[in-house]
């Protein structure tokens, strides 16, 4: 097979060794030879194959050297070699594959130092980019199982791509990274300004790797993930290394010493960094304060640094697990910190003629420990009876805003992780945390009235009788902290008008330990989305109704909120209705506020599949379009009583772009592609399903800039009804 271009036989029982009359594939541009039982040694011929883009031949059993001559695939973008059995040194021939971004040598047995030469890789893939460009890909080679491998969930942002890709948008993202083109933002070196430039990852962790790590590693500028964890390095690690667009960093488990350079401060977008368990010594780096997208962190277990860790900024928002084992690391009081600023002193044995006073004073310090912690549970949760005539009843009292935290006050802590501040009073109508475990049988799972991937819903009546709904949020550590601060930071943000007709009422939160307590308006008409496929039961006009209720929900978050708010989780799920059958939009979970004179929100988590945005695969930005988009889809699933994605070939976006681009070259009516959809005898109210589905087209459409604003959208939804609803809708 000399013209052979892609041969995959991963994921199968092959043994033995390598066969070197591969070589003879002069055409080869993909070989994934991984997963698995492969032995001896990797044959030196593969070095043959200068057309090779990709080799796989992780997950085997392999042994011996990686062969020099792989230093001649000049073309190679992908070196694969990780879960095996390798030995010696990194050849540094490798540095002459001036096209390989993404490395990956990680739990063999290599050893030996980092050779400087290996800091070349990488440094221009741009004529295998331009080639691609140019010429046909290899069909196939975007599957999403075998870019899961080579683009791997702990490269940011795939953690949360992989859970939304469908086998077209992994094709486009494929596409994309062959011809060169950036995934998601990074920033320039030592400024926050983003680019989207492509990047790659290096991959030794989990070797035997020692000595120092080389200056030179500033020349890697087109890499953003470093991981050099669980080796044996040694000796300061590099101040270039900021020379780097990094947005991965783990160089855990090694034996780095000296200070920690202050210039990872100036690396803007990372986004992880992990220095835990080495030696780093000196004063602990204020510079990282600098680090505002950084998500986790930790430097836990390095007991020769010193230092103050500030007590506002990003760093103040993790947990003290992240400052394990220094102890002489001063940290922020709101820690709760048992670790001093100096090391702890033994204390003498006790002698047995003080055994009786030292018992008698541990009972008096539990019974006070006790009563203060009554007397704290009768103030850790605060919820409101109803609106007050007070103007202000809805915004923050006795509490501190986020903003507040984040300020540059030295004085200032963070509300989130202080026992000092726990209460946020919506109104003066107080109820205990007592009260919510009583409302709840103390979270019974007979109460349970949904679930989702941010908490469980727990039905319950408060002792004024309101029925309420209690959003219990699952996550712990850090990210719980996170994802229940970006509730909050939507819920009780100033400037903003609570509560809104079509948002579903919060009556208070709660932040006690370990518990973070959403209590809000119970709603009796359930979930939206165990109606929409039903017909009989939600006839075409309270669809519209619905929708309408839904954009004006969406307006208010995008038009009338300063600065303005994406909700990014708009779905059926997430749509409640009352009693009276009004829909209000509720989970704010994902919600984020858009900086003030800001178009987006950079993160790399939105979403849910089906309802997610196009660009967010490509651009990895949240806006009020991605939130339209979103709507259009939940548009189209109340206009055809199907679900965004309901396991076919093609999810309920393509199929209605299908369905209405082949009836508009039919010449038929656009009204008949409802009726289709839902078969015969359910005619009734085709034309304004047409309608409505005509709008959820629109609101989809691939590119943000083609979409209507939600105030554009809520006027079209306006005019299907008429003066026919029961109801007047305010534009």
């Amino acid at each position: 097979l000399p013209n052979l271009s892609r041969l995959d036989l991963s994921y199968n029982s092959f043994s033995g060794p390598l066969p070197a009359e591969i070589s003879r594939m002069k055409t080869m541009q993909y070989l994934d030879l991984a997963y698995n039982q492969f032995n001896g040694t990797i044959p030196h011929e593969i070095g043959n194959l200068t057309q090779l883009q990709a080799l796989d031949l992780s997950f085997n059993k392999l042994s011996g050297t990686i062969p020099p001559t792989l230093g001649n695939l000049t073309s190679l973008l992908w070196l694969m070699l990780a879960n095996n059995s390798l030995v010696g040194e990194i050849p540094p021939e490798l540095g002459n594959c001036s096209s390989l971004l993404w490395l990956n040598l990680a739990n063999n047995k290599l050893h030996g130092k980092f050779p400087p030469e290996l800091a070349k890789i990488g440094s221009n893939p741009m004529p295998t980019f331009l080639s691609n460009r140019q010429g046909t890909l290899v069909p196939g080679s975007g599957e999403c199982v075998a870019m899961m491998r080579w683009i791997p969930a702990n490269y940011p942002p795939f953690s949360f791509a992989y859970s939304l890709l469908t086998r077209k948008s992994c094709r486009s993202i494929w596409d994309r990274i062959l011809k060169g083109y950036g995934l998601f933002p990074i920033c320039l070196p030592g400024t926050s300004v983003q680019t989207s430039q492509i990047s790659g990852y290096l991959q030794l962790t989990g070797n035997q790797f020692s000595g120092e790590i080389p200056s030179q590693i500033g020349m890697m500028k087109n890499f953003s993930m470093l991981h050099f964890g669980h080796n044996s390095f040694d000796g300061k690690l590099p101040s270039t290394i900021q020379n780097l667009p990094l947005v991965f960093l783990n160089v855990s488990q090694n034996n780095f010493s000296g200070p920690i350079p202050t210039q990872l401060g100036n690396i803007y977008c990372l986004l992880d960094l992990d220095l835990s368990s080495n030696n780093f010594s000196g004063v602990f780096p204020a510079s990282l304060s600098n680090l505002h997208l950084l998500s986790k962190f930790n430097v836990s277990y390095n007991p020769f640094i010193s230092g103050v860790v500030p007590s506002t900024g990003q760093l103040a928002t993790f947990d003290k697990d992240s400052f394990q084992g220094d102890p002489h690391l001063k940290l922020p009081p709101f820690f709760n910190n048992s670790t001093s600023s100096s090391p702890e002193i033994p204390r003498p044995p006790i002698i047995k003629r003080t055994a009786k006073l030292a018992t008698f004073l541990v009972v008096i310090i539990l019974v006070l420990i006790i009563l203060i912690c009554g007397a704290l549970s009768l103030l850790s949760c605060s919820f409101v009876k109803g609106p007050t005539d007070n103007p202000s009843g809805y915004l923050l009292k006795e509490s501190k805003c986020r903003h507040d935290y984040t300020s540059s006050s030295s004085n200032s802590s963070s509300p989130w992780v202080s026992d000092a501040i726990k209460v946020i009073r919506l109104d003066r109508t107080a109820f205990t945390h007592s009260d919510i475990l009583k409302a709840t049988g103390n979270f019974s799972e007979d109460r349970v009235i949904g679930r989702g991937g941010f908490g469980t819903v727990y039905r319950g009546s408060l002792p004024d009788g309101r029925q309420v709904a209690v959003k219990k949020l699952q996550r712990e550590g850090v990210e719980g902290e996170r994802e229940f601060l970006a509730e909050m930071e939507v819920l009780s943000q100033d400037g903003v008008n609570w509560p809104h007709p079509n948002l579903v009422n919060l009556y208070g939160w709660c932040l006690d330990g370990a518990d973070k307590l959403l209590v809000y308006e119970y709603m009796e008409g359930g979930s939206l989305e165990d109606l929409i496929s039903d017909r009989p039961r939600l006839p075409w006009k309270r669809r519209v109704e619905i929708a309408i209720d839904v954009a004006r929900a969406l307006v208010f978050l995008h038009h009338e909120c300063y600065p303005p708010i994406v909700h990014r989780d708009v779905k059926a799920s997430n749509v409640l209705l009352d009693r009276n059958g009004k829909a209000r939009v509720t989970d704010f979970g994902l919600a984020r506020v858009v900086d003030a004179g800001g178009t987006h929100v950079s993160t790399a988590v939105a979403g849910t599949v089906g309802y997610v945005a196009p660009e967010y695969s490509q651009t990895w930005h949240a806006t009020t379009k991605g939130d339209v988009y979103s709507f259009g889809v939940l548009a189209m699933e109340l206009a055809t009583a199907r679900r965004a994605v309901d396991g076919g070939e093609e999810c309920l976006v393509e199929w209605a772009r299908r369905v209405v681009g082949e009836n508009h070259q039919l010449g038929l009516d656009q009204y008949v592609v409802p009726v289709l959809a839902v078969g015969p005898g359910q005619n009734s109210g085709a034309k304004e399903m047409g309608q409505l589905l005509s709008i959820g087209i629109r609101c989809t459409t691939e590119t943000p800039q083609g979409r209507p604003n939600m105030k554009e959208v809520l006027s079209m939804l306006v005019k299907i009804l008429g003066y026919e609803g029961d109801t007047c809708y305010d534009v």
